[in-house]
């Protein structure tokens, strides 16, 4: 299955930070296929990334479940005997896989070009969003994958902790996961890997301009990105996203009312340093 892709663009970074719409741009150019995480992705990366025989047979399965996301999936893979694989006109996977982020060095090791797309978004719009959906366990999720990797769980020790001690209120370890998350795009660097990072805000606000460089980094046309993008799709996304919505600005004004003066003290205290680095606060 990897002889057939030219190009890999892994989209990591933080939970509800624009990743799924970020995905969702790349994923719609007519030579590239989208590859969500309820897709099977993770277990398809890992054992492809590790060099296992059920690579191929978890290649197929993902496939299929990566189709029910296009309006004509005909235009991106093919139905055989064996399973369901590319067609000739794909070159370029999308993973849409913020959990990646913590995988650094085995994103180095593939035998593919590889480009990292980081969206970032504002803390506090970051933590208001996880605070409305608490049916997802964003916190014990990355505490998880943190500690399941011992390099990684040593070098962020401090954060693991805070994360793990369930005293603290909720906004502020989901400021830790946003710190968190938002801050690795230099171990990509270390190993490197072509990091293009940008905000979420200006991706929402001037997406043209944003585009252009993010389809100029990953080595794409720009012409076929943007205009349509959500025509591309149906059904919903990860996080209940709706595939066929426009980019709407009003995503960018509604994270007052769930923190008051308090609680965005706290998460700023936690992420500010990192935020005022990319512009934010």
């Amino acid at each position: 299955m990897i002889e057939s892709i030219q190009h890999i663009i892994a989209v990591v970074g933080c939970q509800r930070s624009g990743t799924t719409l970020t995905g969702q741009i790349l994923g719609a150019h007519p030579k590239a296929v989208l590859i969500d995480e309820p897709d099977g992705l993770y277990p398809w990366f890992h054992a492809m990334a590790e060099g296992r025989s059920d690579a191929h047979r978890l290649a197929a399965t993902m496939f299929h479940r990566a189709g029910a996301k296009y309006r004509d999936p005909r235009s991106r893979f093919n139905d055989r005997e064996d399973g369901r694989v590319l067609s000739a006109a794909i070159s370029v996977l999308v993973l849409k896989a913020p959990n990646l982020s913590y995988d650094f060095e085995k994103l180095a090791a593939l035998p593919v070009p590889l480009n990292i797309v980081y969206p970032v978004r504002d803390p506090r719009a970051v933590v208001a969003s996880m605070a409305r959906l608490r049916h997802i366990d964003f916190v014990g999720n990355q505490l998880r994958h943190i500690e399941e990797r011992p390099s990684v769980a040593a070098e962020l020790e401090a954060e693991r902790q805070a994360l793990a001690d369930d005293r603290k209120p909720p906004w502020v370890r989901y400021a830790t996961v946003w710190k968190v998350k938002s801050g690795l795009a230099p171990r990509f660097r270390q190993f490197g890997l072509p990091v293009h990072q940008f905000r979420y805000e200006d991706l929402v606000q001037d997406p043209d301009s944003v585009v252009r460089d993010l389809s100029h980094c990953c080595g794409l046309d720009d012409s076929t990105l943007l205009t349509g993008f959500n025509g591309v799709y149906v059904g919903y996304g990860p996080g209940g996203t709706d595939r066929t919505r426009e980019i709407d600005q009003a995503v960018l004004r509604n994270w007052n009312a769930c923190l008051d003066a308090e609680r965005e003290a706290d998460v700023l205290s936690v992420a500010g340093p990192l935020a005022r680095s990319f512009g934010y606060v």
